[in-house]
Parts: structure tokens; sequence; C-alpha cells
């Protein structure tokens, strides 16, 4: 249960720094570790990397700072459902 829970405590922080980020931020990457700010990137990629280098493996919130989110599209192959058969 832990896993599923791990960014929850750092999405409530977006949600509550968000229009602050949005002033100072919007359109910038920003990691957020234990509740806190730790670093602000221009791509996902390199705030990764950064946070990898710092921080090692561990759960960290990776988030682009946008006005509205877009809804993720994720083709059904990539779950490998169109390769699923149903039976009785």
């Amino acid at each position: 249960m832990a896993g599923i829970n791990a960014l929850k405590k750092e999405l409530e922080v977006y949600e509550n720094m968000r229009e602050e980020l949005l002033k100072k931020y919007r359109g910038r990457v920003v990691a957020i570790k234990d509740g806190k700010l730790i670093g602000v990137y221009d791509s996902e990629e390199e705030a990764f990397k950064d946070v990898l280098e710092k921080y090692g493996l561990v759960p960290v919130l990776i988030k682009r700072v946008v006005e509205r989110e877009k809804p993720e599209e994720i083709p059904s192959y990539t779950y490998g459902l169109l390769g699923v058969v149903l039976t009785d």
C-alpha cells in the first residue's frame, strides 16, 4: 500500500503551492520530495537525472507546472489489451 500512496503527500503539496508555482515557474518542471520543493528544471529528463544523482531511487514528484492538466492518452496495446483472450 505504501507504493500506491508514495506521492500522495507530494501531490497535495503541489496543489497547495500551485498558484505560487504558476506565478514563478509556469511551464517549467518542479521536483517535490518530503513536502518540499527541491528543484526547478527545464525538462523532466533533467529533473529525473538531478534527483536520481542527489537522492537516489526514492519517491519524488516530478511535474510540469501548467494551468490545465492535459489528459494522457495511452493506447490499449501499451497494457497488452489487444492480445487479451476472454474465456468463460
